[in-house]
């Protein structure tokens, strides 16, 4: 060929997150309705003005619409910012937006993945997550 196409172009940019679970440092569901039409500047806005954090510090923040219908979750891997936007095609997630209580809620992996799925974040049958105290 003419060395023109997609795969001869040179790589672009620094690593880009594929995966918004992979790894992070902390999962956080800001507790209140959140606008989606915010971008990413907006919503690391909102990480920094109500809730403290730095949205650099290796988290995904996780965002809930009003309706509970989509959600906006961002994250910064240096160099890059990611953002990953899901919207229910039918039915809505099992979220309770905070009127009074704090402004994000620290949660699990799995507990986000229950949240996606349409079940309530607290699972009380399932089984608790072991964690390693030593190697044998």
């Amino acid at each position: 060929g003419s060395g023109r196409g997609r795969d001869s172009l040179p790589p672009q940019g620094g690593g880009v997150a594929v995966n918004p679970f992979f790894c992070p440092d902390k999962i956080c569901i800001y507790c209140r309705p959140q606008d989606m039409r915010a971008g990413i500047n907006r919503l690391a806005e909102t990480v920094i003005a109500e809730t403290g954090g730095k949205p650099t510090d290796g988290g995904l923040y996780v965002f809930v619409s009003r309706n509970c219908k989509k959600v906006k979750m961002v994250r910064f891997e240096s160099p890059t910012w990611c953002m990953y936007t899901i919207s229910l095609a039918k039915g809505k997630l099992r979220w309770k937006h905070s009127k009074d209580g704090g402004m994000t809620l620290e949660v699990e992996r799995r507990q986000l993945l229950w949240l996606l799925e349409g079940l309530p974040i607290e699972q009380p049958d399932a089984v608790k997550p072991v964690t390693a105290t030593g190697i044998l």
